[in-house]
């Protein structure tokens, strides 16, 4: 009978055993996803997104279907899951690509001075006004305009933004007659605005009206499968950019990086990886203990990980988070230890091929095509 091989741990050139043994997946069509359609012909601004689980695909997905809308967009997630990434894809994609794409950051800007940033104001409308200001909004008419960090809004700014969405014109200040302005809204957060709404944080009928898109970008603890894919991608763009050759992941790294919880997100995970090559010398093989040093060895755990041959849960996590971790733990430690042989892993296990079969496409572990590991 022909056994099946299972990559559980992808490497490319950054593994000690030099082999490449895995492709990075820009399009999320390089992975066996068992039930999840393989997608050869997205457009090349989804070639920006580094993936490989279905969480992802899902958010891509999204996008495709709605990427001929103009209707508001928006986009949740934690901080560092690559929100304004995925918003410059929405434009990409849509039929406002090549117009203008400004982002701005309404945390960023005191809440009196947010208004005439937004609206624009004429000469001579407050102190300090000595010229016209067409403001972000009319400087995005025609194209798209991000708004980073809604839930920071001022109130009153809330008000203001709320007319334009319904009107599509706006009134900058010392202005005496509106007008009108044609753009895509897209508008990001890590707050979560329903409780602002309920809080009366948020205006509900702005939420409402900005909340006809809808895009979650899950945490990386959500889509552990995508790290492996990410960290290779990383490494082989800053091993590049910072001049170093011959660098490699020990396999104690490699398991440190793949245990941590990643509370940062991809954002912390790219930092890590930029700060372990930069202090790297030539041809060195980097270890688990620089690893431990640049995220920390006091950071919590994972939901669940492997101490001292032994299954530890982190209870801090919902019981959806740690459910299925003891399990697919014990799955992904018999595949390494069998070199990623199906039978092999199934027997020690005590479980039938199918049985295994069946988990591992459950669980999201990545199945290579070739057999190798």
């Amino acid at each position: 009978m022909a056994q099946e091989g299972f990559e559980v741990q992808p490497v490319n050139g950054f593994h000690p055993d030099g082999e490449s043994q895995s492709t990075i997946h820009s399009n999320g069509s390089g992975l066996d996803h068992g039930a999840t359609p393989v997608r050869l012909t997205r457009p090349e601004a989804f070639s920006s997104i580094v993936y490989a689980s279905r969480a992802m695909d899902e958010v891509i997905n999204k996008i495709e279907r709605s990427r001929d809308n103009s209707a508001p967009t928006l986009i949740t997630g934690e901080t560092g899951t690559g929100k304004e990434l995925i918003a410059r894809v929405v434009y990409a994609v849509s039929p406002r690509h090549g117009r203008e794409f400004i982002p701005f950051n309404c945390g960023d800007v005191t809440p009196d001075l947010i208004a005439s940033e937004l609206f624009g104001y004429r000469r001579g409308a407050f102190t300090g006004a000595d010229r016209d200001s067409k403001g972000v909004i009319r400087a995005a008419d025609g194209g798209t305009l991000l708004l980073d960090e809604i839930g920071e809004l001022p109130l009153v700014a809330q008000a203001m933004f709320l007319r334009f969405l319904q009107k599509g014109e706006i009134r900058p200040l010392g202005e005496a007659r509106p007008i009108n302005v044609d753009l895509h809204v897209i508008a990001a957060t890590n707050r979560d605005l329903e409780a602002d709404v309920r809080a009366g944080r948020f205006r509900a009928d702005l939420f409402w009206r900005l909340n006809t898109l809808r895009l979650r970008i899950p945490p990386l603890r959500e889509r552990r499968e995508d790290i492996p894919f990410l960290i290779e991608h990383f490494l082989g763009r800053f091993q590049q950019k910072v001049g170093k050759q011959g660098l490699r992941l020990s396999d104690e790294a490699w398991n440190a990086l793949l245990g941590y919880h990643w509370p940062g997100n991809v954002r912390e995970l790219e930092n890590v990886l930029y700060r372990l090559l930069a202090f790297a010398e030539n041809g060195e093989e980097i270890g688990r203990t620089r690893v431990l040093e640049e995220i920390g060895v006091c950071a919590p755990p994972l939901a669940a990980a492997i101490v001292d041959g032994k299954i530890v849960i982190d209870r801090r996590f919902s019981y959806h988070e740690r459910k299925n971790e003891p399990a697919k733990l014990s799955i992904i430690e018999a595949l390494n230890e069998t070199g990623g042989n199906l039978s092999r892993a199934a027997e020690r296990m005590g479980m039938s091929i199918f049985g295994l079969r069946t988990a591992v496409k459950r669980f999201g572990i990545g199945r290579r095509k070739d057999g190798r590991r």
